[in-house]
């Protein structure tokens, strides 16, 4: 089921992050909201105003579960139910436990992932927390997916773009978790992880810097909102191939996805 409305498009509620010409490209790059709130997964985070920290809401609403101070400006998030990753501007991602202690903190440089400047741009986590990906960096940019096995969390993708993006842009995985979708300057890049192998799917439809909403539903299937100029479309991603793409009324915004439609 597809959601409509007057309101703009959004990479992702709450969370927002802007990049200046090329040659501010190693200054600071975000611009979230002075009080900000990202919510995701039916939990609620308030965004500290130095935006290099963040308190949980309680279930009331009236006061905080916990807080947790980073170091650095948060440039994106995910969350599901048992857990939340935090991507900052230093290019390091947060993972943390429900009750926001730290499980892990992932620096792709420390791994051999070489950038000129290092940002996070974009996350995503599966539903069960076994795989997290990130779009990292700026010249290159890389799209990253990390696995848990055995309790720990290796780098297992790497992919290597040709282009990179300034701002903040939409990734999920599937409900199964199977696989991944994100938006990059070369276009949707797909991953299969139960075949370890990843795809470009129709850089010429999808690559450059055009907005998009991503939202993972059922097996192995993403609806897509994309912004194009003054105009919107939606799409069907299911196992790794493009089964629908049509045009919308300009004013769409959002994405509801059920188990077998959107």
């Amino acid at each position: 089921m597809l959601l409509l409305s007057q309101r703009p498009l959004l990479p992702r509620p709450g969370i927002k992050v802007s990049q200046g010409a090329m040659a501010d490209v190693g200054k600071t790059a975000t611009d979230l909201p002075r009080e900000g709130v990202f919510e995701e997964a039916g939990r609620s985070f308030h965004i500290r105003p130095d935006q290099q920290g963040i308190a949980e809401r309680d279930e009331e609403g009236s006061g905080f579960r916990w807080e947790r101070e980073f170091g650095s400006l948060i440039t994106t998030a995910a969350a599901t139910q048992n857990l939340s990753a935090w991507g900052l501007l230093d290019g390091r991602v947060f993972l943390l436990d429900r009750a926001g202690a730290v499980l892990r903190i992932f620096d792709p440089r420390q791994e051999g992932i070489d950038s000129a400047h290092a940002c996070v741009y974009a996350l995503a986590l599966s539903e069960q927390g076994e795989s997290l990906a990130v779009l990292f960096g700026i010249l290159p940019q890389y799209v990253l997916v990390y696995e848990r096995k055995s309790g720990f969390y290796s780098l297992s993708y790497t992919r290597k773009l040709q282009g990179d993006l300034r701002s903040a842009q939409s990734a999920a995985f599937a409900r199964n978790g199977r696989s991944l979708l994100v938006k990059t300057a070369d276009g949707l890049v797909f991953f299969d992880r139960d075949r370890g192998k990843g795809a470009l799917l129709h850089p010429g439809r999808f690559a450059g810097d055009g907005e998009m909403l991503i939202e993972g539903f059922g097996d192995d299937s993403f609806a897509l909102l994309k912004a194009s100029a003054d105009q919107r479309y939606a799409g069907l991603v299911r196992h790794g191939a493009l089964e629908a793409y049509f045009p919308l009324p300009k004013d769409s915004f959002g994405l509801i996805a059920g188990e077998d439609s959107f």
